[in-house]
């Protein structure tokens, strides 16, 4: 809400909005934030307060292809776009080889 405030302040005192948001950044630098990547998802259930976790394997990029490729050759009714990405993940699939 301060941020807001502060933004508009200086909005009003500017003549053109890109121009408040420069001036806003050069006075309060935006801090980077940490990227945290996820490798695995853990889910988890209670039930009468027992907790229990289950960890559940990531699919590698290979196994996703295959599953993707084996989805839309099983698809009874094909369309041009469908037949084509067939054809691009099986080169996909030949190239990971």
């Amino acid at each position: 809400m301060k941020e807001l405030i502060k933004y508009l302040v200086i909005r009003l005192t500017t003549r053109h909005a890109r121009t408040a948001v420069d001036i806003y950044q050069v006075l309060y630098p935006i801090k980077e934030k940490e990227i945290v990547y996820v490798d695995r998802i853990v889910t988890t259930s209670t039930c009468d307060n027992i907790s229990v976790s289950t960890v559940s394997n990531t699919k590698s990029k290979k196994d996703e292809v295959i599953e993707s490729l084996s989805y839309l050759k099983n698809k009874s009714n094909k369309t041009k776009q469908d037949r084509e990405s067939i054809y691009s993940l099986e080169m996909v699939l030949k190239n990971m080889k």
